[in-house]
């Protein structure tokens, strides 16, 4: 289940996944750093690891995204 009836919305690894995603379309860079995303996501109240986490896994998860320590690189097949 992507989303809990329970969960707040915002907290959910599909709305982080969703600011990730927005950072790259607004940065129009291939790689951000791992740094900056926790940066951009503090300025929306996410601040646990857990769910920053979680939004990478998904992106991960769904082949959107790659790990090049310490950037998050953009696939694009």
């Amino acid at each position: 289940m992507l989303i809990s009836k329970d969960e707040k919305i915002k907290t959910s690894s599909v709305f982080v996944a969703s600011r990730i995603l927005k950072m790259f379309h607004n940065s129009n860079k291939q790689r951000i750093s791992i740094f900056d995303i926790s940066k951009e996501l503090k300025k929306e109240n996410i601040t646990h690891y857990r769910q920053i986490l979680f939004g990478l896994m998904f992106l991960y998860s769904v082949g959107i995204i790659d790990f090049e320590e310490p950037y998050i690189r953009i696939i694009n097949d």
